[in-house]
């Protein structure tokens, strides 16, 4: 559990927008692995399109070969720029371009993934890949942490973090998971969200407090209150006042269909955050 950062997989999921750049994710991933030490495996999720058997025919053949082509293309392109970036950095490191339709494309994600201590994703939904789909995937089947970070990128070595604490399962192996983060930043916060939830059986935020303080980690503890019962826009404007730089937090608390159907904190946050989540499931 507490233990630096030895292998990362950075999940490169290019769009159009930003064909061949460095996402905040790369440049993110690659300067957690300089700062730990790590491998990092660049891993380009742009599946290839299959169309239908009874679709195939000369023209559907000629356009569904021909978006494959520049699917492979962007693909490339984004894997090159990662590469260059993580070659300046001078980090070991590996790039993954697999050829792949969606779900087999998603089975080999799932099985890198597991061979991580830490994987790192763009927040947001791309045209090609389906951002949200893999952020859920790396969530509810990698049985690692997962950093996702903003359009507006990422300190690899954030001073302020903030923890986002309601006792649960989920938030605890966040909170483990993150110690390498949390022992070397300068102020950590412990936020509760009053009046979200029946908090009375669980370990209280000051419980934690004690429990990092064996970790050779200083935190205080903020309560706050939703603003009109949305705990991820009190969460925002906490983090934004605070100055903080990175929220850990547990994710996901429904199945994912339900979740689908009802929303809920990470989700609002994975859609719009002002710093990169960390989060384990």
């Amino acid at each position: 559990m507490a233990h630096d950062f030895k292998s990362l997989l950075i999940g490169l999921l290019p769009s159009d927008e930003d064909a061949g750049a460095v996402t905040p994710a790369v440049a993110c991933g690659i300067a957690l692995a300089r700062r730990f030490g790590a491998r990092a495996t660049v891993h380009a999720f742009v599946p290839r399109v299959v169309a239908p058997y009874s679709a195939v025919g000369g023209f559907a053949s000629g356009l569904v070969a021909s978006e494959n082509a520049r699917r492979r293309e962007l693909a490339s392109a984004a894997a090159a720029a990662a590469a260059e970036a993580a070659t300046a950095a001078g980090i070991a490191h590996v790039v993954d371009v697999p050829d792949l339709p969606f779900d087999e494309l998603s089975d080999r994600f799932d099985q890198l993934s597991r061979l991580q201590d830490l994987v790192v994703l763009d927040a947001g939904d791309d045209k090609l890949a389906g951002g949200g789909h893999v952020i859920e995937e790396a969530l509810f089947n990698s049985g690692r942490p997962v950093l996702v970070v903003p359009k507006t990128g990422g300190n690899a070595e954030p001073r302020r973090i903030a923890i986002a604490w309601d006792g649960s399962a989920r938030s605890a192996r966040a909170v483990g998971d993150a110690l390498p983060l949390l022992k070397a930043a300068r102020a950590v916060s412990v936020i509760v969200v009053a009046g979200e939830k029946d908090l009375s059986r669980a370990a209280s935020g000051r419980d934690l407090l004690a429990y990092l303080a064996l970790h050779g980690v200083t935190g205080e503890l903020a309560t706050i209150q939703a603003v009109g019962g949305d705990v991820a826009e009190a969460l925002r404007r906490h983090l934004v006042a605070a100055k903080d730089e990175m929220l850990v937090m547990g994710a996901f608390v429904h199945s994912r269909f339900r979740q689908a159907v009802l929303g809920g904190v990470t989700r609002s946050l994975l859609q719009s955050s002002p710093v990169p989540l960390f989060l384990a499931h």
